[in-house]
């Protein structure tokens, strides 16, 4: 451009100077080999000018026709990357609407899968498998795991999503567990819990509860009724003292001292014929304030201990002064004198107990007992009465158990 102007500039000069300083408009002459071009200074220097602009302005037009190819290449190739990506971003919004159909379509026409980005392939394979193209989600998941561990780990969690959603979380675990702990965010560990959920494995999420936890994928609360929970079902599928034992020393100190969770471990010592353990657990509860849950665990024994009897009675009397009547300590001693053959003992409580409350159970109790000292008549009334409370519940009950 400077070029440009410095020639312009000496040509005007020339054009102005030029006639000033000669004494007379003078002419020039272009011979060739058969002609012969005359013509004057200031048509020249036009002339000169005019072939000055065009030569620059033909060069300039051959420069761009020089260019054109790579400028032109550059220009589609960014036309090419922006409606791909546009393409692709709509793909992902079909996606994410659940139209699976047209945003595989939309994947399948911006590229083939071995040309696919790592994020393309992983959601188009799950758009295939949500339509049944299953051979489809395999490839495309496979092409994903070649591109590095990364995209390897995304795509395992991908396959155990996907079992997960169609109720085979046996595979869901495989491909979870295939991770080998390199992935822990809070998505993958929901998925551990729903398999091991679904699959009984409470112990593996009591395993892992601390994890789950800190990543806000259970509360405290939750993280309990799981351990709670697996306590309740190893207590339910021992079948040897030796199994429960076990299990209790597994118990925290606190927990060893909690009366629902001891009052569990006495019921099922009892039924497995460790009646000293039962009853040196049920004394020691015994010292302090008999607990309901403790209490109404008993009124279901099936058999009687003789000092936890005694024991029962003696706090009976102590709180024979107060006004208010403990339900959970009638049926108690009542079951356990019942169970010891003290039945005109076990009929007064449970009478009383009757009085506060009508229960279908109460009453078959004391049919049961009046049957045993063969006083069918009122016996007879009794467990018609509790007929009737069964007919009632079942006539009134609006919700299923």
């Amino acid at each position: 451009m400077i070029k440009l102007i410095l020639v312009i500039l000496f040509t005007s000069l020339a054009v102005i100077l030029g006639p000033l300083l000669a004494d007379s408009q003078g002419f020039v002459h272009i011979a060739t080999n058969s002609k012969i071009i005359e013509t004057s200074i200031t048509t020249a220097i036009v002339i000169y000018i005019l072939s000055v602009f065009i030569i620059f302005a033909v060069y300039a037009i051959l420069k761009k026709i020089y260019l054109v190819p790579k400028g032109t290449l550059r220009a589609f190739k960014l036309r090419a990357n922006k409606k791909k990506l546009s393409q692709q971003d709509e793909a992902e919004i079909y996606f994410e609407q659940g139209e699976y159909e047209k945003a595989l379509s939309l994947f399948k026409h911006i590229n083939s899968i071995k040309k696919m980005s790592e994020k393309s392939l992983l959601t188009a394979a799950q758009c295939a498998f949500h339509i049944g193209l299953y051979d489809y989600t395999r490839q495309a998941l496979d092409e994903a795991e070649k591109r590095g561990k990364n995209v390897k780990l995304a795509a395992e969690v991908i396959r155990a999503r996907l079992n997960l959603d169609i109720g085979n979380p046996k595979a869901s675990l495989e491909f979870l567990e295939a991770t080998k702990g390199n992935i822990s965010n809070a998505s993958v560990l929901r998925m551990f819990v729903k398999c091991y959920s679904e699959l009984g494995l409470t112990d593996k999420i009591v395993a892992m509860s601390k994890e789950l936890v800190n990543n806000k994928v259970l509360s405290d609360e939750e993280a309990r009724k799981y351990y709670l929970k697996n306590i309740q079902e190893k207590l339910s599928k021992a079948s040897t003292i030796d199994e429960v034992d076990n299990c209790f020393k597994d118990l925290t100190k606190y927990d060893k001292k909690e009366p629902k969770i001891i009052s569990a471990f006495i019921y099922k010592m009892i039924k497995l014929g460790d009646v000293n353990h039962a009853k040196t657990l049920s004394l020691s509860l015994l010292k302090q304030d008999p607990d309901p849950f403790f209490l109404d665990s008993v009124s279901t024994w099936e058999i009687a201990i003789p000092d936890v009897l005694v024991s029962l009675k003696k706090y009976a009397a102590k709180n024979m002064i107060t006004t208010q009547v403990n339900l959970p300590l009638l049926k108690a001693m009542a079951n356990l004198e019942y169970k010891s053959g003290l039945l005109r003992d076990a009929l007064a409580d449970y009478k009383q107990a009757l009085s506060i409350e009508q229960s279908p159970d109460l009453y078959i109790r004391v049919g049961t007992i009046l049957t045993g000292l063969q006083n069918y008549p009122e016996a007879t009334e009794y467990f018609a009465r509790a007929n009737s409370l069964y007919s009632e519940e079942k006539s009134l009950a609006l919700v299923s158990k």
